[in-house]
């Protein structure tokens, strides 16, 4: 019943406008005509039209508040998702902190948010559901729609997508340069190894993600490792079983640093996976690498530092990474 959701939806946001004291996007109109006024096409094709610079930009989304305060300053973020702030999750997490709003979901942006900051430009993932899209475009709210990353090549292109609707293209170029400069010194340093490339396998309380078509697998073949997911035959999306572990018969595994407080219940779900008896005659259950957990689901800018982390756990600590910090380009 997609109408009957999508009714409820509209009346939902309208009651909560009404509550907020009927505030609706302003236009930029002096006189008869619109000033400042430009068109940005976003990932779908469709024309986002933006009045003037956005000054308050609303993502709900981890990558993409890490785009932007690559661009920007973090205070033209009116909202930042929690993880932002989350040292192990995070590029700029002291930065995150001081931003006054916070958002706790992980897959849509809470109605309650978007009134309370009123933001002059939303910018969400292709994988957010096309109703709520729609929904905030009716409202007169701009929504730009970026591709969520899966490889590099599209981590730039969001970042010039991203950087043309805040009109900081020379920003986002500079952004892409640096990226660009990192990844060959990557090539450089890797391609002078002549041992085999390590398998690894990835722990991962989402048992479905890091094959082929994923960024993590991009990022694991950039690091000049084997990853494990590939080698057990699944692509992004497949479910690895147990059985298809010990298939694949990994070097190492690959797993998020433990946290003071398990908030996740990502330590509680390592320490069942490696516990299996299935398990229990492979090497790789003695050999957990533990790296950050931006290292392995990281797709914005800072991805070159996700590289040189994975690299580090394979081979040993080969990139210096005193100097890791959020790349931005202003």
């Amino acid at each position: 019943m997609y109408w009957m959701r999508r009714v409820f939806w509209i009346l939902g946001l309208w009651v909560c406008l009404l509550l907020a004291g009927c505030q609706t996007p302003e236009k930029n109109v002096k006189g008869d005509a619109v000033d400042e006024g430009y068109t940005v096409i976003d990932a779908r094709g469709t024309a986002v039209y933006l009045p003037r610079k956005p000054q308050r930009i609303l993502t709900g989304n981890l990558t993409y508040d890490t785009i932007v305060a690559g661009l920007v300053p973090t205070d033209h973020l009116a909202a930042v998702n929690i993880l932002d702030t989350d040292p192990q999750a995070s590029f700029f997490a002291e930065e995150a902190e001081k931003v006054p709003v916070k958002i706790y979901t992980f897959t849509s942006i809470p109605l309650e948010t978007i009134i309370k900051t009123a933001p002059d430009l939303i910018i969400v993932p292709t994988w957010i559901a096309m109703d709520h899209v729609e929904t905030y475009r009716e409202l007169g709210y701009p929504v730009l729609v970026c591709q969520g990353p899966d490889s590099i090549e599209e981590a730039k292109a969001a970042i010039r997508l991203v950087a043309q609707a805040l009109r900081e293209e020379a920003a986002g170029e500079k952004i892409v340069a640096e990226m660009d400069r990192q990844l060959a010194e990557i090539d450089t340093v890797l391609a002078a190894r002549t041992d085999r490339r390590p398998m690894g396998m990835l722990i991962s309380q989402m048992q479905s993600y890091g094959g082929p078509g994923s960024m993590y697998d991009e990022l694991c073949t950039r690091a000049r490792i084997e990853n494990g997911i590939a080698a057990a035959g699944l692509k992004n999306g497949e479910f690895l079983s147990k059985e298809l572990v010990v298939k694949a018969n990994p070097d190492f595994f690959l797993a998020p640093e433990p946290r003071e407080a398990d908030r996740y219940g990502a330590e509680a779900f390592r320490e069942k996976f490696l516990s299996d008896p299935a398990l229990a005659e492979l090497p790789a259950v003695h050999q957990v690498r533990f790296v950050p957990s931006r290292y392995l689901y990281g797709s914005s800018q800072n991805l070159v530092y996700a590289i040189k982390g994975l690299a580090n756990a394979a081979y040993g600590n080969i990139f210096d990474m005193k100097d890791e910090h959020l790349i931005h380009g202003y």
